[in-house]
């Protein structure tokens, strides 16, 4: 297949690398992001905090992961760190703000009656599933793209 026509094809064999990758990084991250959740819920952390942090400790975590298995096994890149790690970090951070900024009012607008606990349980799966499928994207067509020759 040449380059240009696999920039531009959607779906390919990396999406389901990028769905391999993503259930190790997403159970790491999710096993952190839940630990901190209890862990700050022990300690009396107020709503705001205990949904920030927690889904921060995810990303960060789960990206870690991600980029090694992504950059390596999914998209097989020979870029250095040096030509990608930068936009990798952009990347997870606009899907980091728009997948659990957007979350977040969605969930307590469609489960107004839940408990808080419930509530924030529902914001934070829900962000971490926008966040998978923007960051596919991001990674696979502005990341990881391969040069065309």
């Amino acid at each position: 297949m040449k380059s240009e026509e696999k920039n531009t094809k959607v779906f390919d064999s990396t999406i389901i690398k990028f769905i391999i990758v993503g259930v190790v990084n997403t159970v790491v991250g999710w096993v952190a992001m839940f630990l901190s959740l209890w862990l700050l819920t022990k300690m009396g952390a107020n709503h705001t905090i205990s949904y920030w942090i927690p889904s921060g400790v995810n990303i960060v975590v789960g990206s870690i992961v991600s980029y090694i298995l992504n950059k390596h096994f999914t998209f097989q890149s020979n870029t250095t760190g040096k030509e990608d790690i930068g936009k990798f970090i952009i990347n997870i951070l606009v899907c980091y703000v728009v997948a659990y900024g957007i979350a977040q009012p969605i969930a307590k607008l469609i489960f107004k009656h839940a408990g808080v606990m419930v509530l924030k349980i529902i914001s934070l799966l829900s962000g971490s599933i926008l966040f998978t499928i923007i960051n596919y994207f991001g990674q696979r067509f502005w990341v990881f793209k391969e040069d065309e020759k």
